[in-house]
């Protein structure tokens, strides 16, 4: 019953503009985030799942409208093929002291994705620590064609899941697609409309960009 009240609850003050809006967000939410430090900005359309997995540092700014999706991926059963590092626990998400989530952006951390310090996600980029694949990456024999849908049986699935790690003073240009097991060094600059996997090998300090 808590669990719907809440839910309730956040319906209503999601919404809400200005800095009331913002107060109220941030009075209620950071009790439900696994921690929550100083000056929190949680805009309208902000929406949570799993927020208890969420971790969120200081001065930190989550725009109007993103999304951030919370919840270890329960691989009971499943095809799975894991890539990237394994430091983050999956479903964990980390948000380090100034980042700012811009708005319309999704981060779905099933597979655990970190964000360092100082570091701007641009308005539409998706990060993604848990995908479909459309072949066996585990059995090169295994001939057989994937679905690409959550509500396929799960015998017609395969996953690939990965921490997505983004180090400190890094940036995620707009429209960026970040996929599992990417690592983005500190201090990388990655440009418009770049999509990343755990294939593509980055050096800190750097600028890169991939269509």
């Amino acid at each position: 019953m808590s669990n719907h009240f809440g839910k309730l609850v956040e319906s209503f003050i999601r919404p809400i503009s200005g800095g009331i809006g913002r107060r109220l967000r941030y009075m209620y939410y950071r009790k439900k985030f696994k921690s929550c430090g100083e000056n929190v900005i949680i805009d309208e359309g902000v929406y949570f799942e799993n927020i208890h997995t969420i971790s969120v540092g200081s001065n930190v700014w989550i725009d109007k409208n993103t999304i951030l999706l919370g919840g270890a991926f329960n691989s009971d059963r499943r095809k799975v093929h894991k890539t990237g590092e394994n430091k983050i626990p999956w479903g964990d998400l980390l948000l380090g002291n100034g980042v700012h989530i811009a708005p319309f952006s999704l981060i779905q951390s099933h597979g655990g994705v970190s964000i360092g310090e100082n570091v701007t996600i641009a308005s539409g980029s998706k990060i993604y620590s848990l995908s479909h694949h459309y072949r066996n990456l585990n059995d090169k024999n295994d001939q057989k064609r994937y679905s690409f849908s959550t509500m396929a049986d799960k015998d017609d699935q395969f996953m690939i899941v990965g921490n997505v790690v983004i180090g400190d003073r890094a940036a995620i240009g707009l429209n960026s697609v970040l996929l599992p097991g990417t690592l983005v060094p500190d201090g990388t600059w990655i440009g418009v409309m770049s999509c990343l996997n755990s294939t593509d090998v980055l050096t800190p300090n750097s600028v890169y960009k991939k269509k």
